[in-house]
């Protein structure tokens, strides 16, 4: 539906009658008890502070309303022209209970994004039986199957489907997804893992408890009201909760002496935990895979410290410590030397992370972490071997751009040249033209015969007569012109430029500096690698020393001032470790040796 930019009308804010009118629309549509709902979820449903403005799609016209929330930030909630109301993947980040989700392969949220709509054989069943034509479903990726990726609406009775193989046709159609041209403002984390039950009420008559840090909580019982010292003469079983043909046992009491509650943990050792935390996922990025930074600071707890709490405390947050905010908590750490953190506008960001010559983390000791309990219910979450699956997968993106000749061929089919076109459409765009044009040879389908528009794109002399088809495709796609991009995995790829050309190498080279063999690596900033982290990183991997300069090249084609790392040594095996680790495929790297001679 966002395949384009929105032109969106100034924004007002929703008055408090309609917003209470909304979300009782909302809760009402989605089937969700209203009294059996915390006000604060309520809140996060549909914000009190939210706004609203209409928008009108670029492509099809289509008009709806825009509910925004986050200080006008982000978009939550979409009211199309038939008054559905659909919440974006921001809401169900927060509130993934409010849709049934559908899983399909990570390449096909690209084509989404794109603005494709969910074809029924890029779905994964099982599908919930309860999802009919018209129903509203969340989309995920088959690696991350409780976050959402895009929202739309089922244009078929999918429960009622088992199979996809050998189905045809769209199943739900797109109104939403994360990375498509509906604009927000500031920086967005994909979630990693949600939870996807819905937020249980808090009993209201609960008796109020004060705990150690002055906070008031509610409890369902007040264990400082219980009587502990009771005697057997006082318990009493209600009739109506015993079965008769069972015969019922004298509870036992020996005296005064009953078994403890549980406490809850206290504030210091809520406090001791996230330390810990902290000192566990440092050294398991020294130890083993490690971190990329800068990072941001909710990425770095969502994704590195919570994982690494002590098994024992998995429900803790950061809340329950003394710090209550997570500026708080890596400032005081930073004090004690474990981390590195930049401050701006208010936002945290963590620049980097203690060595081991940290005594902390040298006199760190393993435990049971949450992240490894995980790993032994449900063998889905990667150990410390390898690389952390938060930084994203580097990902080679290529589009062509249709020019010179082939024009005429995309201009017969009412395609922009303009526009950056994948390779598969860019065959798709081909193959439409020549199926327009008939110009497929009937007694041998694989052959095309060239008339005059075809021929001008064929620069061989004499020009055939025909020409097989996968060869009129690559001939088409070397008269365009490439560009690309590379991107992490999740990341909010708006606003990145594309490059010319092929991306260039990462290059390695062996030379000799006054007498001595060094290693040079360039070219890394194409791969968003932060050249001065992975020098600190090559100085522990390799035992040498490395230092940071201006690359000979100058700077790259952004303007950006290109830097290369020098390592003492020959450490090209080392150095291509290190990359794999970050993402960097082998196929990228390229490794030259000036100190042999050539023969």
């Amino acid at each position: 539906m966002f395949r384009k930019k929105p032109n969106i009308k100034p924004f007002s804010p929703v008055r408090s009658s309609d917003r209470r009118k909304l979300l009782a629309s909302i809760l009402s549509r989605f089937d969700i008890p209203t009294d059996a709902l915390p006000t604060e979820t309520k809140d996060v449903i549909f914000p009190a502070d939210i706004h609203s403005a209409k928008f009108i799609t670029h492509s099809t016209d289509e008009t709806g309303i825009i509910y925004v929330g986050d200080e006008g930030n982000k978009p939550l909630w979409l009211k199309l022209n038939d008054d559905t109301l659909i919440p974006t993947v921001f809401t169900l980040w927060k509130c993934p209970f409010l849709l049934p989700i559908v899983q399909t392969w990570s390449p096909v949220i690209e084509k989404l994004r794109n603005g494709a709509d969910m074809m029924l054989p890029g779905l994964i069943p099982p599908f919930p039986l309860t999802l009919k034509t018209g129903s509203i479903v969340a989309i995920a990726s088959a690696e991350r199957p409780t976050v959402p990726l895009a929202v739309g609406i089922c244009n078929v009775d999918l429960g009622s489907i088992t199979r996809v193989q050998g189905q045809h046709g769209k199943a739900i159609l797109i109104i939403q997804c994360y990375g498509d041209e509906l604009p927000f403002r500031g920086r967005v984390s994909v979630p990693l893992e949600l939870h996807v039950d819905m937020p249980k009420l808090v009993n209201e008559n609960a008796p109020i408890v004060h705990s150690e840090n002055g906070e008031v909580e509610k409890t369902a019982e007040s264990i400082e009201k219980l009587d502990l010292a009771m005697t057997s003469s006082e318990l009493q079983v209600s009739p109506a909760l015993v079965d008769d043909t069972v015969p019922v046992q004298e509870a036992e009491v020996p005296g005064n002496s009953v078994e403890p509650l549980r406490e809850q943990p206290t504030t210091a050792e809520v406090d001791e935990a996230f330390r810990r935390a902290l000192l566990s996922a440092i050294h398991s990025s020294r130890t083993g895979t490690a971190l990329q930074f800068p990072q941001p600071s909710s990425t770095f707890i969502s994704a590195h410290v919570l994982k690494h709490l002590p098994s024992n405390y998995a429900s803790a947050q950061l809340k329950q410590t003394s710090w209550k905010k997570a500026a708080k908590f890596l400032k005081t750490m930073e004090k004690e030397g474990l981390v590195k953190i930049k401050e701006k506008g208010g936002d945290i960001t963590i620049m980097g992370i203690a060595g081991l010559d940290n005594v902390a983390v040298k006199d760190f000791r393993s435990f049971k972490t949450v992240g490894s309990r995980k790993a032994n219910n449900d063998n889905k979450m990667p150990d410390a071997s390898h690389r952390d699956e938060s930084a994203g997968e580097l990902v080679l993106k290529e589009y062509y751009q249709i020019n010179g000749m082939g024009k005429a061929i995309a201009e017969a089919v009412d395609k922009r040249t303009s526009v950056y076109y994948s390779m598969s459409e860019l065959r798709m765009i081909l193959l439409e033209y020549i199926d327009k044009e008939g110009l497929v040879n009937q007694k041998n389908p694989r052959e095309i015969m060239l008339n005059p528009v075809l021929a001008s794109v064929i620069t061989v002399s004499p020009k055939p007569r025909s020409l097989p088809r996968e060869s009129l495709i690559d001939r088409f796609r070397e008269i365009s012109t490439l560009y690309y991009k590379i991107v992490r995995e999740g990341e909010d790829e708006r606003g990145m430029k594309l490059s010319r050309g092929k991306p260039p190498k990462v290059q390695i080279l062996i030379a000799m500096k006054q007498g001595h063999k060094i290693t040079r690596i360039t070219n890394l900033q194409t791969y968003k690698i932060d050249v001065h982290d992975l020098a600190n990183e090559l100085r522990t991997e390799c035992a040498s020393s490395t230092t940071v300069n201006k690359s000979v090249e100058g700077t790259s084609g952004g303007g950006q001032e290109r830097l290369e790392i020098q390592v003492q040594g020959p450490q090209s095996k080392a150095a291509v470790d290190v990359l794999e680790r970050h993402g960097v495929k082998k196929i990228w790297i390229e490794i030259k040796d000036n100190t042999k001679k050539s023969k």
